[in-house]
């Protein structure tokens, strides 16, 4: 199979918005589909992505983007799957692959309203290494509650594939909290290397940052800003993992919905049960959604 290399510069000046109400969200479809900003008033919930192009393996901390076809790193970019070896192209400063290809490919434009849009990835086999087409689709909604997104996926290959979703927003909160049951601890390289039971409630901004891996988060939190204002985020049970990370010192904080933990391929090549690797078979289809009740103290 032929691996296809991806830009090394993504484009990302052309921008689309959407408004309902006070809130309104800005795309850029070819930086990745990239949801760039998001507001009501005068407040910004996520970081505004204010660049117009950037490096592909150094893309900027704002916005929000897709994972697709998997969420968060695959370990050294390798894995196997039904018998298979399956070797990823990582970019360059990245040992691990990480968070598929669609975060660096330009997505089509579909169905734009004046309070909607549907961003879509058709992925030819072979991209990055990964030997499945499929096609990804990111439903926009606003309205009075806030954003809703609903993420889908189809295998256009011709065997079974695993794979897995998540949204990766850098918010501008300072801290959620919610009630998450168990715990992935990470190694050095921040893989995680199994799980354990454990209660958290509360994840905030700090000197020394955090990278946390959960599940059993049953599907609600609440980002709180210092002013006042909250964000409710609802997932379905397809969001059954949640990443939370800052970088030391940063003035944002992501709240990342995924279907899967780190390195889930591999923890589920040796056996753990846990890890939300889902298989897809040709032609099959799979969707997860998640809303941002957006609740401003104004």
């Amino acid at each position: 199979m032929q691996t296809l290399t991806i830009a090394e510069t993504l484009d990302a000046s052309a921008r689309i918005t959407i408004a309902s109400g006070a809130h309104m969200a800005e795309f850029a479809p070819d930086g990745g589909g990239r949801l760039t900003r998001l507001a009501t008033g005068g407040h910004d919930w996520i970081v505004p992505l204010t660049d117009t192009a950037w490096p592909a393996a150094r893309w900027p901390r704002a916005g929000s983007y897709p994972l697709a076809p998997y969420a968060n790193r695959i370990r050294d970019g390798v894995f196997v799957f039904d018998g298979a070896r399956h070797a990823l192209q990582s970019l360059p400063g990245r040992p691990h692959a990480i968070h598929g290809a669609g975060l660096y490919l330009p997505w089509r434009v579909r169905n734009h309203a004046a309070d909607s849009v549907d961003l879509v990835l058709e992925q030819p086999a072979g991209v990055l290494g990964w030997p499945w087409a499929f096609e990804c689709v990111q439903r926009y909604r606003l309205d009075a509650r806030g954003l809703s997104v609903a993420l889908s996926i189809v295998n256009q290959g011709e065997t079974p594939m695993p794979f897995g979703l998540g949204l990766h927003p850098y918010f501008t909160a300072q801290r959620v909290t919610l009630h998450a049951r168990r715990l992935w601890p990470a190694d050095a390289e921040g893989l995680p290397t199994g799980s354990r039971v454990g209660h958290v409630r509360e994840l905030r901004l700090s000197a020394e940052g955090c990278d946390t891996y959960l599940s059993q988060w049953e599907g609600r939190a609440t980002l709180h800003w210092p002013q006042g204002h909250r964000l409710s985020m609802h997932a379905d049970p397809a969001f059954a993992h949640l990443v939370v990370y800052s970088a030391p010192g940063s003035d944002f904080l992501c709240v990342e919905p995924v279907t899967n933990v780190a390195d889930a391929f591999n923890l589920a090549a040796g056996g753990d049960a846990r890890t939300g690797m889902r298989v897809l078979e040709p032609g099959a289809r799979f969707s997860a959604t998640a809303l941002l009740g957006l609740e401003p103290a104004f």
